[in-house]
């Protein structure tokens, strides 16, 4: 087969694609990214809408020279109050704070020499309104986004507030991908992640 001819055959590659993944805490979310990120084909980066929350609790810290990092998992848990309630300051002044910061970081982030990612996991998707604010921003810059919800058998809602936002989400958004895990699936979860990340060419 002539070169040209093999070119034209190969499938056009995929836009820049973020992946946003929602549900209850301890549903398998992080799993699944974790697997979607294993199996990507491309720079692939897994970041939270919470990350730019912790990365300024940490400024705070270090303004007031105090032990601490809100990226390790036990002194999150230990401060999880202080987290949520400037979180909630910051949405109260901005509803859209977070969404807007992260979206318009996926184009642009980059560590050290390494490619910026094609393909930006989040796992902590609860708002519907940070659907509408990543693909107003990122729809513009040529990327896709997709939804998937995940949820295990046995597991319900962490607080009133999560149960309130995701039956949001559910209530007014088609997902592109749907899950529903016995628990204790953790392979079969992983295994999954693979499976999209090969068909969404992630």
């Amino acid at each position: 087969m002539p070169a040209a001819a093999a070119a034209k055959s190969l499938p056009p590659m995929a836009p820049p694609t973020l992946v946003l993944i929602a549900g209850f805490a301890r549903a398998g979310k992080d799993t699944l990214a974790n697997g979607l990120l294993e199996w990507s084909t491309r720079p692939a980066e897994h970041i939270n809408f919470a990350d730019a929350l912790k990365e300024a609790g940490n400024h705070f810290l270090d303004y007031l020279q105090l032990d601490g990092d809100f990226f390790r998992e036990d002194f999150k848990v230990e401060n999880r109050d202080a987290l949520v309630s400037f979180g909630k300051f910051a949405r109260r002044l901005d509803r859209d704070v977070f969404a807007r910061h992260f979206a318009n970081w996926c184009p642009v982030m980059k560590h050290h020499d390494q490619p910026s990612p094609e393909t930006v996991i989040c796992s902590d998707w609860r708002y519907i309104n940070e659907l509408r604010v990543c693909q107003e921003i990122l729809w513009e810059r040529g990327w896709r986004v997709r939804t998937i919800y995940v949820a295990t058998s046995g597991i319900g809602p962490a607080n009133d507030e999560e149960m309130e936002s995701i039956a949001e989400i559910r209530a007014s958004h088609l997902f592109d991908q749907e899950y529903i895990f016995k628990p204790d699936s953790r392979n079969q979860i992983m295994t999954e992640g693979r499976i999209l990340a090969k068909s969404w060419r992630l």
